[in-house]
């Protein structure tokens, strides 16, 4: 712990981590995976955890009695340094390694309830943007707050309010994505809900040839980020396919070309069910843009597209010597075509 190595992902997140509070013991205690012999355990080893055990890792205790904690969370922040959240008589704590002092700080207490911990690294892979997200619910149970290490969860910000109380249960991390999962209090063992955090960038280093995205043949493909940054290059093509049926809802693709164009680009709808967003920004430098094609379902809602090209370069006037090639738009043969 506190070694961040190369500082890549696999390195500062590929090993397993498990904390808890001993009612025996009286005390906060960490452990971590471990191949007798050869050390910390990598999540990618393909022997599997059978070849793992749990060692214990020293950690300073925490300042409040164990029987007065409930709710514990655990994660790591970029320095590789666990952080621990937990609540005590309705107030949220937090203890996080303060660079500065080279020893371990508590932050809070907050107002608040159902205290728990991501690092949006293992959402959206890329530590050097990341930090070490706070979920909780408010004393009430009735709005849910997050909080960021990098401000040193001193600033709560709401973002989602309900209309009963709940309880918050856990923090998934999903491909790109956050995932909070909790019940209604009124109903704990009948009910459920599940809040989802916006898509986080998928971010493309090199070129790309090729892109293909295939939905499910059923359900819902809710959301498609792709953000490229091709430099000197060019995407040759770039598909993105939609489930047979099913709602189809946002598509985004962001394209900084540099100097070289798209050679194609075409996003397909469903046969049947919704497709209502579609966004494609293009800035293009010096080159063009050479198809698009934007096909609706062909019964169903086609609620929205936006192309946005910025042609503002001193070469685009006053005249302009690039263009965009073509750009097609095709609404559904039934239902409501609202906004293009």
């Amino acid at each position: 712990m506190g070694d961040t190595g190369d500082g890549s992902y696999a390195t500062l997140y590929g090993y397993a981590w498990a904390g808890l509070l001993d009612r025996v013991e009286r005390r906060f205690r960490l452990f971590q995976a471990q191949v007798p012999g050869e050390g910390p355990w990598p999540l990618h080893d393909s022997r599997g955890a059978e070849v793992a055990v749990w060692v214990e890792v020293e950690v300073p205790p925490l300042p409040h009695p164990v029987e007065e904690i409930r709710h514990l969370a655990l994660a790591f922040d970029q320095a590789a340094r666990h952080v621990v959240a937990y609540e005590r008589e309705g107030e949220v704590w937090v203890r996080q390694w303060d660079p500065l002092s080279q020893s371990f700080v508590q932050r809070g207490p907050f107002p608040g309830v159902d205290p728990v911990l991501i690092q949006d690294a293992t959402v959206g892979y890329y530590p050097p943007d990341s930090d070490v997200l706070l979920f909780h619910l408010s004393p009430d149970r009735t709005s849910l707050v997050m909080r960021v290490q990098r401000e040193l969860y001193a600033t709560p910000h709401t973002i989602q309010t309900f209309d009963q109380p709940v309880v918050l249960d856990q923090a998934v991390a999903l491909p790109y994505q956050i995932e909070l999962l909790g019940s209604l209090v009124s109903a704990l063992d009948a009910t459920g809900y599940v809040l989802r955090s916006e898509i986080y960038p998928v971010r493309v280093e090199d070129a790309l040839g090729l892109a293909s995205l295939s939905a499910p043949t059923t359900g819902d493909y809710i959301p498609i980020v792709v953000i490229v940054d091709l430099g000197m290059k060019g995407l040759g093509q770039a598909t993105l396919t939609a489930p047979a049926t099913g709602d189809y809802i946002p598509i985004v693709v962001i394209v900084d070309l540099g100097t070289e164009g798209i050679g194609s680009a075409t996003l397909s709808a469903p046969a049947t069910g919704s497709y209502v967003p579609i966004a494609v920004v293009q800035n293009l430098g010096t080159e063009n843009l050479g198809a698009a094609t934007l096909s609706a379902p062909t019964t169903g809602t086609y609620a929205l597209v936006v192309v946005v090209v910025d042609l503002r370069g001193a070469n685009y006037f006053p005249s302009g010597y690039e263009a965009l090639g073509s750009a097609t738009l095709s609404a559904p043969t039934t239902g409501s075509y609202e906004l293009a």
